[in-house]
């Protein structure tokens, strides 16, 4: 089996609704994301199980919200999720009856199948068929974007024990140059393999399995199993790590994952290094019916000591008598501290003026900016054209289409519009366990900013913090500051203005272009030709270190006159040295400008004579307010500290 396996920084993956492609790799990931992926999801369908039925899968629940397609390799192909010992041995001595999934509008799927397979480091090395069913189902047509759940059933069953290393569950469809059958959640990810004739010219070796890089998305693929299942059985998820503040008790996010028929209530322990405190008791208010794994609010209680604690949870009873699942415990580890830290998201935006999509990606920015106030921090790249007056080269994602975006460096490409939000939301629900607090202060006559950071830290660590300025209220009249515009009447987005999201309609009257006011632009950073310049010491537990960078204002004459220096912010990020993924991050609005006035010529002024506030000519920067006179002509003043 060929594996396509990509990574964050070289996606190949082309995952936007909208997204205009600058390249085709030869190893570009196949997958195509629908496009008008902006409309309403039909609503989901109950899965129609029987009592002693439930599902297996990435999630069991009803979820789906995006569809993809393999349009670059068509035929008759085959789509797969993979299930894991671990997550089948809850289920060892139950059946396999039928595999669940959803399948896009007017699409038709000719069988499901289920595999015992072995994979080596992501490739299937070995696969046996265990059950297979031929029938057809096709979706009702319908909106772009939506779909249909579909249960087929085996006429035999199977069952599942520790023999199966892990089962591929899957269906066959036909796939055209032009159709998304593919179902997937946005909210979960899980490994995507494809049965697919993949040429040498497009990176495969012929008829095979290929792992695709899933894009942060999950298949919506169940299998459904059958067997005796307790009427009270839970297992909790194990949870991560919590941060409570010494005196306190917070509520923390637990999945309880149910084996039962119902699920209203539970009774719990919770054990701070082995150490447990009185049974609770939790009234979720609801009974959660059959199966399903279920998100709830537990509270947590702060260690009498500051510092870190193993901790347990143990679900004793569920809906009041004893849980009957095997497994009743799940483990985290609890930070006790002085005060919490806060934590901030990076969304780095792949965007130009030249990119007809682009306008839904400056919406889905302003609109992070209004939810989450500073613990959002955009960065625009406007990388897509070159002609762009805020076109920025310095670092490269890898980007391959406009526009995308990252959350954190570690979302994977995502759709700034559509998809982005829930990767922030759930990355601001992350523990940090650092805080970045950033300044910067204008020097050398506005030309350049010193960067100060410091980083505090609940435990030791390599890690390593890049800087860059961001400027916004960005504004031009020429041709070249234009932003163009897919959204407006005819422009082909949309058919009507009446169907538009509401903060979208706006674009309608604006035409195929139009002056923009640009926001969170890239405008400098410490990387020079990708690589990070800046440095920061060994992070120390429950300490502070120190960085420092000076970064260059820009020097492009169209840019300078569009700068306004009370706009101009600096960001320091703090990067995982391992995975390269954005941990916390921190931005301050620069401080200290002289007060340096726009120029208004088509090359750069020089300083000709320099004067006192006095009208004594100096011959170099003295200290207090400084008098230049420029080579077009013009007059300064700074103030030089």
């Amino acid at each position: 089996m060929k594996k396509i396996l990509l990574s964050a920084f070289a996606m190949l993956l082309a995952v936007t609704a909208n997204a205009q492609n600058l390249t085709v790799e030869k190893l570009q990931s196949p997958l195509g994301v629908q496009t008008e992926a902006f409309g309403a999801h039909k609503a989901p369908a109950k899965a129609n199980l029987a009592v002693n039925q439930r599902l297996v899968g990435y999630f069991n629940t009803d979820d789906c919200d995006t569809y993809l397609g393999v349009t670059s390799i068509t035929g008759n192909n085959k789509v797969a999720m993979v299930l894991t010992a671990d997550d089948l041995a809850p289920y060892y001595g139950k059946k396999i009856v039928g595999v669940r999934f959803n399948l896009g509008q007017g699409e038709t799927s000719t069988g499901v199948f289920v595999e015992n397979v072995k994979i080596n480091n992501g490739t299937i090395t070995e696969n046996t068929a265990i059950v297979t069913s031929d029938k057809s189902v096709t979706s009702a047509a319908g909106a772009k974007n939506t779909g249909e759940w579909h249960e087929v059933m085996f006429d035999n069953k199977v069952e599942i024990n520790s023999s199966f290393e892990a089962l591929l569950v899957g269906y066959c469809y036909k796939q055209k140059s032009n159709n998304y059958p593919i179902g997937v959640s946005s909210k979960v990810e899980g490994p995507f393999y494809v049965f697919a004739n993949i040429p040498a010219s497009k990176g495969g070796n012929g008829e095979n399995w290929y792992q695709i890089n899933s894009g942060g998305y999950g298949l919506s693929i169940q299998l459904i199993v059958e067997g005796d299942f307790a009427p009270n059985a839970v297992k909790p998820l194990d949870f991560g790590d919590v941060m409570v503040t010494k005196g306190k008790t917070k509520n923390v996010a637990v999945s309880l994952f149910n084996l039962g028929s119902k699920l209203s209530s539970i009774d719990y322990t919770i054990a701070l290094d082995g150490k447990a405190g009185t049974e609770q008791h939790l009234d979720f208010g609801k009974d959660y019916g059959v199966g399903g794994t279920h998100t709830v609010e537990i509270p947590f209680a702060a260690d009498s000591k500051i510092g870190k604690s193993t901790v347990t949870l143990t679900v004793t009873k569920v809906n009041g008598v004893e849980n009957a699942n095997a497994t009743k415990t799940a483990t985290g580890t609890l930070y006790t501290v002085e005060r919490e830290f806060v934590k901030r998201s990076v969304v780095e935006q792949f965007t130009g003026t030249g990119c007809g999509n682009c306008p839904s990606g400056h919406v889905s920015m302003h609109n992070m900016h209004n939810l989450y106030g500073d613990q959002f921090i955009g960065i625009a790249l406007h990388q897509f054209n070159s002609n762009d007056p805020m076109y920025y080269a310095s670092y490269d994602l890898g980007f391959t289409g406009a526009p995308q975006c990252m959350v954190n460096r570690s979302s994977g490409v995502l759709a700034p519009y559509e998809q982005m939000p829930e990767a922030l939301k759930a990355s601001l629900k992350e523990i940090a366990m650092t805080e970045v607090t950033v300044a910067g202060t204008f020097t050398d006559e506005d030309t350049k900013v010193n960067a100060t950071a410091s980083v505090e830290s609940l435990a030791a660590g390599d890690y390593n913090i890049a800087f860059m300025l961001t400027a916004d209220g960005l504004t031009g009249t020429t041709t070249s500051w234009k932003q163009h515009n897919y959204f407006c009447k005819g422009g082909g987005r949309y058919s009507s203005k009446a169907s538009m999201p509401d903060d979208l309609k706006f674009l309608w009257d604006k035409g195929s272009s139009y002056v923009e006011t640009y926001n969170d632009v890239l405008i400098s950073s410490s990387y020079v030709s990708d690589k990070n310049k800046a440095t920061l010491p060994t992070l120390v537990a429950n300490g502070t270190v120190n960085s420092e960078y000076t970064l260059k204002m820009p020097t492009k004459t169209s840019l300078k006159k569009a700068l306004k220096l009370d706009q101009i912010y600096v960001v320091a990020v703090l990067l995982d040295k391992k995975t390269g993924a954005i941990v916390n991050a921190g931005r301050a609005r620069v401080t200290g400008s002289t007060g340096i006035e726009d120029v208004t010529t088509g090359t750069e002024a020089t300083v000709v004579a320099r004067y006192t506030v006095n009208g004594v000519q100096v011959s170099a920067p003295v200290k207090g307010v400084n008098i230049l006179k420029m080579s077009d002509g013009t007059t300064r003043k700074v103030l030089v500290k």
